[in-house]
């Protein structure tokens, strides 16, 4: 069965106005050939109904080009005004999807980023096939740098230039350059080094803390809160960090080790049953059934215990069919209309008897 690849919460929906929650990676697989996931956020946004209002609050260190795009081009058509509001940071794929809204608020001290296009390449490629990588890569970046320039009015030059360089910015440089149409007070934006890795808000960002900008590492790290570490080299658990803890993404920012332990115990479990399931379906199958068989394993998945009430049933409409076809055939044959006892006794009535009685039920 797909696995669950949703990275987006839509909440707070009062009247016509509702909250679109972008925290962490946007997409940690591509959306490139998934039809899955791209028609879930589709059909969640247009199963709100009429909305007046989107929110689309940021706090992520990028993602899944494809998936940024996709999100951005459904919310652009949306008839709603859309509205995005940088709440920590605003990197790389996520600036696509705040390109695509028609006001993009940031906290004043949130940060925004642009990089140069990357692609991911597992494996043993040939000449032609790197080439053909190169070709994808270049036809990627024309895509963003024309929709940065339409965000920021800037020259094609310079934008790409902004993009080569990976820029680093303050929410007022990012206005300054067009990125951020207004700033706002907000809450603190605190960054923080937890075993190496940066946090945002808590929210991991999934790049190294020494990476980051120093602005980002210094300027960033406001005063601990009561029972916080702050810029340590490792988040150390305190006894007041359970009261902090109220959601899974709390959770996650707090314990990343631990819950990435969890969630990797249950994707296991998860593979196991799956990998059970239709072994299950296998063993049950029948001569005949492999249409069934098939789209019980994997077009339209149900459990080995559903497949095996579905494998009698089918059964035994095929057994009443069989039946039914031999009374008709006995029917056509006019052996219904011989006599028991018309030919030599015994086992003869016995045998006629049988056959007409072939398609009654008893």
């Amino acid at each position: 069965m797909p696995e669950n690849k949703k990275f987006w919460q839509f909440r707070n929906q009062a009247d016509s106005t509702v909250e679109l929650l972008l925290y962490g990676d946007i997409s940690q697989t591509s959306w490139w050939g998934d039809e899955v996931t791209p028609r879930q956020f589709a059909d969640e946004l247009a199963g709100l109904g009429a909305l007046d209002k989107i929110v689309v609050r940021i706090n992520s260190g990028g993602g899944d080009v494809f998936a940024a795009q996709a999100i951005g081009n459904l919310l652009e058509q949306h008839p709603a005004e859309v509205s995005a509001k940088i709440d920590g940071l605003c990197a790389s794929a996520a600036t696509i999807v705040a390109c695509h809204c028609d006001k993009v608020i940031a906290a004043n001290d949130s940060t925004y980023m642009v990089h140069p296009v990357r692609i991911g390449a597992y494996g043993y490629y040939n000449a032609e096939e790197l080439q053909k990588f190169t070709e994808a890569l270049a036809a990627i970046k024309e895509s963003i740098v024309n929709l940065y320039v339409k965000k920021t009015g800037r020259d094609k030059e310079e934008v790409t230039a902004w993009m080569d360089a990976t820029s680093w910015w303050t929410a007022e440089t990012a206005k300054k350059n067009g990125f951020v149409d207004e700033l706002a007070d907000d809450e603190a934006v605190v960054a923080e080094n937890r075993d190496g890795l940066l946090f945002i808000n808590s929210v991991n960002m999934n790049m190294p803390f020494d990476k980051a900008p120093t602005f980002v590492q210094s300027s960033k790290a406001a005063a601990p809160a009561a029972g916080r570490f702050v810029n340590n080299k490792r988040h150390k658990e305190v006894k007041s960090m359970a009261s902090e803890i109220k959601t899974v993404d709390d959770l996650r920012g707090a314990y990343p080790t631990l819950v990435g332990e969890i969630e990797e115990a249950a994707a296991q479990e998860a593979r196991n049953a799956e990998r059970q399931r239709i072994q299950d379906i296998e063993e049950m199958s029948l001569p005949g059934s492999e249409e069934m068989t098939t789209e019980a394993k994997f077009t339209k998945p149900m459990s080995a215990a559903d497949y095996a009430k579905a494998v009698v049933k089918n059964a035994k409409k095929q057994g009443e069919k069989f039946l039914a076809g031999a009374a008709k055939d006995a029917a056509n044959s006019g052996v219904n209309d011989v006599k028991s006892g018309a030919g030599a006794p015994g086992k003869q009535d016995e045998f006629m008897d049988a056959i007409k009685s072939m398609g009654k039920k008893q």
